[in-house]
């Protein structure tokens, strides 16, 4: 009897044990389920994930609209350098000319008397080796210039009418009255220059200089054609 008292006690004893370690349990699990952080709407919609942090705003998806490129600034330098290199209104353009010296050079022999005319240019003189001043630069740019140098064994040269008996056409039109000065005042060897005002806005394509009635010949001509 007393055995099987011992024995209900001891069951007994062992059900309120295990009721106890499984009430203990059931309450741990609880606390871990309290303490486990609540996931967000936003989260739960987007996969558990959190939209990261724009750098540019500080803001969780917003962006800075992009910062527009300045244009550039224009230099007020490069466009008068630009206008420089445009020929003035008041002077002819002239197609590209040759730096050849040969190419301005002409002569002539008639009635005992040597002609010898060179048109006069910038690429002439350079090649030739002589550097241009300012003022030159400006004469050749606004005026045709032709050196004349004659030569004869008889006669004096210097009652010669230069200015009035030399003409040019340009482009088969008449360039005006010419300007003539002794380079060399000499009746066998005279010499000098002849000009002639650059025709404004017009293409320079041919050049003919013309020499009348001298030494009995009506008339010498010296072309040039670009």
């Amino acid at each position: 009897m007393k055995k099987h008292r011992r024995l209900f006690f001891t069951i007994i004893a062992s059900t309120v044990i295990v009721i106890a370690v499984f009430l203990s349990g059931c309450g741990q699990s609880q606390k871990e389920v309290k303490d486990v952080p609540q996931v967000s709407q936003q989260q739960a919609n987007t996969g558990g994930t959190t939209a990261p942090e724009n750098s540019q705003t500080g803001e969780a998806g917003e962006e800075k609209p992009a910062a527009t490129k300045s244009q550039p600034e224009t230099n007020p330098e490069q466009n008068n350098q630009d206008k420089s290199q445009k020929p003035p209104g008041n002077r002819s353009q002239l197609p590209r000319r040759p730096s050849d010296t040969r190419f301005y050079e002409r002569q002539d022999s008639q009635g005992g008397i040597g002609v010898e005319v060179i048109w006069l240019t910038p690429e002439y003189l350079q090649a030739r080796g002589q550097k241009l001043t300012p003022e030159e630069e400006k004469d050749l740019a606004t005026n045709f210039v032709f050196n004349i140098a004659l030569t004869a064994h008889a006669g004096n040269l210097m009652e010669f009418n230069f200015s009035g008996n030399t003409s040019l056409k340009v482009n088969g039109r008449d360039a005006g009255q010419g300007t003539w000065e002794f380079v060399n005042q000499d009746s066998h060897h005279p010499e000098g220059m002849i000009r002639f005002k650059v025709p404004a806005n017009e293409p320079v394509r041919e050049l003919t200089l013309s020499i009348n009635n001298l030494g009995g010949v009506p008339v010498r001509e010296f072309k040039w054609e670009l």
